[in-house]
């Protein structure tokens, strides 16, 4: 958000000048955040040097749950971002719910802190790391986000919690409806804020997470409780550190035909009698020429379909150029050209592409083309989308077990699974929109066909 002038118009609305409105009010807030900041950051200072082995000790066994050697250096290991957020995670639990061994007695850390011999804290200080603990962390479920402002939050481990409105200008900007996460709110006068620490997980995760939770409370909702608010955190926290160090494999691009790993492979071979090599490939039954001078070879499938299994082109005036998708494509290519072509061609060599590869997407770049106005690109888009997912309530969903989403929303435990996927749909749609700018699709003529606005 652009810094406002002290002679420009209030944000407000209210139509007077910054400086005759809103401005004293935003520096008393401004001044109050410093002071919180200032607080959060003497406490934890003022903890580490008065008692360095305990709050070691504890961050070792209470959060982090006694990890291994290898575990730790994943955590060191971190790039900045996440490890930032770690740390400013780290440090919010120390404050809100972990304990020190002293002289073999449990303490609250918090409580040596605001207790006597405690730092010198401002007064605003003090009530935001009262109010750092005053609720326990949970997960919650974005219903709307408007960037730059705040969102409205929906905590999934309370059933009658009501919704949230939370001023957040920050994580408003990069969270979407229907992302989860862990986080922990505190009142500020008449408003909801988030206390600082996050804990983003994809939306998957976090369901998982919250089954666990669930599962582990057995169906109790005492969530006051000293021992309910410590087994929640350490879920919470304990999936999101999973997520954080997970060693992800790198993706393997399938074709969607065969299930065989892609491998753009280009044979190249010598021609030495193109009238020889031109008569054979036409009169073979599954080859067609194409516009641009080259052929295709077709493997027949059901219902008169059929799907291309090599590309010949013509590169030079004594080089033909075999492209597959697939090794074992290109090894079938290779033994059919060389069995009916004979002597009039000879092969030369192989190039192999990985589709993940620099090179590969740099030549999907340079073959694409003139580029489509983004209008024009945007309206095709929305368009094919509607027109594919016209069809989806009637088609089977093997995530529904095969049924089709009007068969699956007839029972409880379908609809619950026709409106997570939705959710899915429309959390997909607005990541898309938020990376790459423009509107996100609307899925809304789903949920009203399935009798599912309500639950929207």
């Amino acid at each position: 958000m652009d810094k406002v002038g002290r002679n420009d118009p209030c944000p407000c609305g209210s139509g007077l000048k910054f400086k005759k409105c809103c401005l004293e009010k935003s520096q008393a807030g401004s001044s109050r955040s410093d002071d919180e900041r200032t607080a959060v950051g003497s406490a934890i200072a003022w903890l580490k040097t008065h008692y360095p082995e305990e709050v070691e000790e504890t961050i070792h066994l209470g959060y982090f749950g006694d990890p291994d050697d290898e575990e730790i250096d994943a955590f060191h290991n971190l790039p900045d971002g996440p490890r930032g957020m770690l740390e400013i995670n780290i440090g919010e639990w120390l404050l809100t719910d972990a304990f020190l061994e002293i002289e073999g007695t449990r303490v609250r850390a918090v409580d040596l802190v605001l207790g006597p011999g405690g730092p010198l804290l401002p007064a605003h200080g003090k009530e935001w790391l009262h109010a750092l603990g005053e609720n326990p962390l949970s997960l919650y479920e974005v219903q709307q986000a408007t960037p730059g402002e705040g969102f409205e939050l929906k905590d999934l481990l309370r059933r009658d919690a009501p919704l949230v409105t939370v001023l957040e200008r920050t994580a408003s900007r990069s969270l979407v409806r229907w992302d989860i996460f862990g986080a922990r709110l505190a009142r500020q006068d008449d408003r909801w804020v988030l206390t600082g620490s996050l804990y983003p997980m994809d939306r998957n995760r976090a369901l998982d997470c919250r089954e666990g939770i669930l599962r582990e409370m057995g169906g109790e909702e005492d969530w006051e409780e000293e021992i309910s608010r410590d087994l929640v955190g350490s879920i919470i926290s304990d999936y999101w550190l999973d997520a954080l160090t997970e060693k992800r494999p790198f993706p393997q691009v399938v074709d969607a035909s065969t299930g065989e790993p892609i491998a753009l492979t280009t044979d190249r071979y010598r021609v030495s009698d193109w009238d020889a090599l031109i008569g054979i490939l036409s009169v073979q039954p599954d080859v067609e020429r194409t516009p641009d001078e080259g052929w295709v070879r077709f493997e027949p499938l059901e219902d008169e379909a059929r799907r291309s299994r090599a590309s010949l082109t013509k590169e030079s005036s004594d080089t033909l150029e075999v492209f597959c998708r697939t090794l074992r494509l290109a090894d079938g290519a290779r033994r059919w050209l060389e069995e009916i072509a004979g002597t009039a061609v000879q092969f030369k060599g192989r190039e192999m592409v990985d589709p993940m590869s620099p090179k590969a997407r740099e030549g999907a770049r340079k073959s694409s083309g003139t580029e489509i106005p983004p209008e024009l690109k945007a309206r095709v888009e929305r368009e094919f989308m509607r027109r594919h997912y016209e069809r989806w309530p009637d088609e089977p969903v093997p995530a529904l077990g095969g049924k089709t989403p009007k068969a699956a929303v007839r029972t409880k435990k379908g609809r619950l699974a026709v409106i997570e996927l939705l959710k899915e749909f429309e959390l997909h749609e607005a990541r898309n929109a938020l990376g790459g700018g423009g509107e996100p699709f609307d899925f809304g003529f789903l949920w009203k066909r399935l009798g599912l606005e309500e639950e929207r």
